[in-house]
This record gives C-alpha cells, sequence and structure tokens, in this order.
C-alpha cells in the first residue's frame, strides 16, 4: 500500500451532524466540522499544499497549542498511573505483611 492510499483508506469518515447546529464547512472538500478551531486543524492537515499562507499561520498556532494539551495531558495521565501502581504496591505491602 502507498502512503496516499493509507491515508485516503477511510476518508472521509462517516460523520453525523445533530439537528440544529451548524457545522463549519471546509472551503476546499465541503467536509463538515464542529467549529473553527477544527476548521483550521482540518485545513492544515488535509490540504496544506492548496491553503494560504494565512491558514498555514493559523494551522501552525492551532497546531502547537494542540500538542501543549495533549502533552500536559499524557503528564497528568502518567502521573496518574504512577499513583494508581504505587497506591497498588503500598495497600499490597499492608496487606501481605
Amino acid at each position: 500500500m502507498t502512503k496516499e492510499q493509507i491515508t485516503n483508506a477511510h476518508w472521509p469518515p462517516e460523520t453525523e451532524i445533530p439537528n440544529g447546529d451548524d457545522p463549519t464547512v471546509c472551503p476546499y472538500c465541503s467536509f463538515p466540522l464542529p467549529d473553527d478551531e477544527q476548521l483550521v486543524l482540518h485545513v492544515g492537515l488535509r490540504h496544506y499544499g492548496e491553503c494560504t499562507e494565512e491558514e498555514k499561520e493559523a494551522f501552525r498556532d492551532a497546531y502547537v497549542e494542540e500538542e501543549k494539551a495533549l502533552n500536559r495531558f499524557r503528564i497528568i495521565a502518567l502521573g496518574g498511573l504512577v499513583l494508581l501502581y504505587f497506591g497498588f504496591l503500598i495497600i499490597y505491602a499492608l496487606l501481605a505483611g
């Protein structure tokens, strides 16, 4: 399989917009998205070669913010797992001793 086949294997994904919601639509492929932030990320990831310099800059900024949020989540999740592990270890030590 080529990279293009892998990338487009499940494109476009099935989406469902709830009644009454007004989706943001991609100007390049008419794909509906829930908000402007998702539109910026979509345009940067799917249409980077076609988009304007302003869209590219907005994508870079949104990507950096998304990466910061993901890194924060990863650190918090790792801290939670470490606390859970040592919590079970202490409980085992108390009950086994």
